[in-house]
């Protein structure tokens, strides 16, 4: 048996792209009690109409709830009523005031649980329970719009009282060592028996880019360069999720006659673009935020038999996954047209099985031996 487990995210529970959050408080479902808390609104909004939609949703949601929280897959989810001006030390303080008088009446742990959380902003939350995980995901203090400075000493407190530290990439555990930390590396994988399970031998002539198209993360010049030369593209996923918007240059490149974007899919509905497709690439940025990020996709692309092209992100050449074509930006069209004309169901087969080696129901049971005293910090 393994204590309950609230989750503090930095995401909704029903964002349409799933990363680490949800998919650890589903799998820990399975052997616990589990309190999902979602996204505090690390980054201030703003008028935009991504922003907008957000609050809308988010009110919304609390307005069809009695209690502000509704049961899914045995996963208790909490909306938090924080004010997300968190840069600003008085609306901290009244947050902390909120977080005490409603998440904490709310969320009532019993002794010996667990706070999984992926914030650094945790408005005391630490104090509630018996063990504390930080599991760090991304430099969050690096996006565009977030209280840097804030986050920063909240995430110093945080670290001095953490019971275990993870970090989801070597970019991010080379900050949080710079912090005095000692944090194990636990990188991102991938619902890998779906998305092999969707792997085909019969594939179209194209590439995938798969995740949120947001000009902090995607490069959308080396999706021009690759268009350019006569290649399809398939793009799926939502369009400036992190408030950050290049709504010229996307729409240029979405209205190209190469490229062919597919919106919002669900994860089944992704699994079976990526097992027609022979490439997916990662055309991510070189700044300080992606040095600290490791990508789902890779070992998504993977399990379903895609070949990969990267850009040299750290945290994925620190790993130097099998198969995974690394590529510098001004080389990464041609690099991608040379792994697309030699892909084979050999090397894609190759390529899926490597992924199994990195599933979440791998990375679940580490996560419940962890929690259960037999697993490494």
């Amino acid at each position: 048996m393994i204590p309950d487990v609230t989750v503090l995210s930095t995401a909704d529970f029903h964002s349409s792209v799933w990363t680490n959050k949800q998919y650890i408080a589903v799998g820990l479902a399975e052997h616990t009690n589990v309190s999902y808390i979602e996204s505090m609104g690390l980054r201030a909004p703003t008028a935009s109409k991504a922003d907008v939609a957000r609050l809308a949703s988010r009110v919304g949601r609390g307005l069809r709830r009695s209690d502000g929280e509704i049961s899914v897959s045995n996963v208790r989810i909490i909306s938090p009523k924080v004010i997300p001006y968190h840069g600003v030390g008085v609306v901290r303080a009244i947050n902390r005031r909120l977080v005490g008088a409603t998440l904490a009446r709310q969320l009532d742990p019993a002794p010996g649980s667990v706070l999984w959380t992926f914030s650094p902003l945790t408005y005391g939350l630490e104090d509630l329970h018996s063990t504390v995980v930080y599991h760090s995901v991304d430099l969050l203090h690096t996006l565009p719009g977030v209280p840097r400075e804030a986050l920063l000493a909240a995430e110093e407190q945080l670290l001095a009282r953490a019971d275990h530290v993870i970090a989801s990439s070597v970019g991010v555990a080379n900050h949080l060592t710079g912090l005095g930390s000692r944090p194990a590396i636990w990188e991102n994988v991938a619902d890998v028996e779906k998305f092999s399970s969707a792997a085909s031998c019969d594939r179209d002539e194209h590439v995938v880019f798969a995740g949120n198209l947001t000009p902090t993360k995607v490069n959308f010049q080396l999706v021009e360069d690759i268009v350019q030369r006569g290649i399809k593209v398939r793009l799926a996923g939502p369009v400036s999720i992190d408030g950050v918007s290049d709504e010229s240059r996307l729409q240029k490149l979405l209205s190209h006659p190469n490229v062919e974007y597919l919106g919002k899919l669900s994860l089944d509905q992704l699994a079976v673009v990526c097992g027609r497709a022979k490439v997916g690439i990662i055309p991510y940025h070189m700044n300080e935020y992606t040095s600290g990020v490791f990508p789902l996709k890779v070992y998504e692309y993977m399990a379903a038999g895609m070949a990969v092209v990267c850009t040299p992100i750290e945290s994925v050449v620190a790993a130097d996954p099998e198969g995974v074509v690394i590529a510098e930006s001004e080389n990464f069209a041609t690099e991608v047209a040379d792994v697309l004309r030699n892909w084979t169901v050999e090397k894609s087969a190759m390529s899926s099985r490597f992924a199994h080696g990195h599933s979440w129901s791998r990375r679940i049971e580490q996560a419940r031996a962890l929690l259960a005293g037999d697993g490494t910090s």
